[in-house]
């Protein structure tokens, strides 16, 4: 679960941030808005029900951030948000979704999106979490999304990521737990009583393990490995 000095974060540079919205179900898209505009430092400058039209008006709204539900009827999968990417590679995704599917997350994660929230979060772990992602983290509310951490995917589903070999040690599972929760290196230091460097260094061996590009792919795959389970 977020530290409250997570939760309590307030990350610079978000003041005018610009959020599209796309969601299937009409009175959840409405009620989002409405959460949303109920704090000044965010501007929704569109919203839409499928992903067709939201790429249409996208081209007009330039938004720094889109939240998706990808996983409804017409929600598109996880095509929607690489589509959404190819697009505009500089747009931040972030997944909103009813689904705690580990496979959802995990193809969710790998093909770009910055944070997976399940809908059932509180209003304000929402907002903090669009902050987080804002100021460049990945974020995985686990308080929420419980089955995501509930030991190893069904090697069935997930058989290419059940290679045991490159298992983490204890301290690299603690890092990246943190990490999913969108802490910065800053943060895991200090919770972890090391330096940044050392945190730097066990992020790189990280992802070396893992053969993974990023701390958000790395989260997705040691997710789904069974690596990361909740404290």
């Amino acid at each position: 679960m977020m530290t409250k000095e997570l939760k309590d974060e307030s990350i610079k540079g978000t003041s005018g941030l610009k959020i599209y919205v796309i969601e299937g179900l009409q009175v959840v898209r409405v009620g989002l808005i409405s959460i949303l505009k109920e704090h000044p430092e965010f501007q929704v400058v569109g919203d839409a029900g499928t992903t067709n039209e939201a790429l249409e008006q996208m081209v007009q709204a330039e938004p720094d951030i889109v939240t998706i539900e990808p996983f409804l009827t017409g929600g598109g999968g996880v095509e929607a948000i690489t589509r959404i990417l190819q697009t505009f590679p500089d747009i931040k995704v972030i997944v909103l979704t009813h689904s705690d599917k580990r496979s959802d997350f995990v193809k969710a994660m790998r093909v770009g999106a910055r944070a997976y929230l399940l809908k059932s979060l509180e209003s304000d772990e929402l907002i903090n979490s669009i902050r987080l992602v804002a100021g460049g983290r990945a974020v995985v509310y686990a308080s929420k999304a419980a089955k995501l951490f509930d030991g190893p995917s069904n090697p069935g589903n997930d058989h290419e990521y059940q290679d045991e070999s490159d298992c983490l040690t204890n301290r690299e599972k603690e890092i990246l737990w943190l990490v999913a929760q969108g802490a910065s290196n800053k943060e895991v230091a200090s919770q972890c009583y090391v330096s940044h460097t050392t945190v730097k260094a066990h992020l790189r061996r990280i992802s070396e393990k893992l053969d993974v590009k990023n701390r958000t792919e790395a989260v997705a795959i040691a997710l789904a490995k069974g690596y990361l389970t909740s404290p």
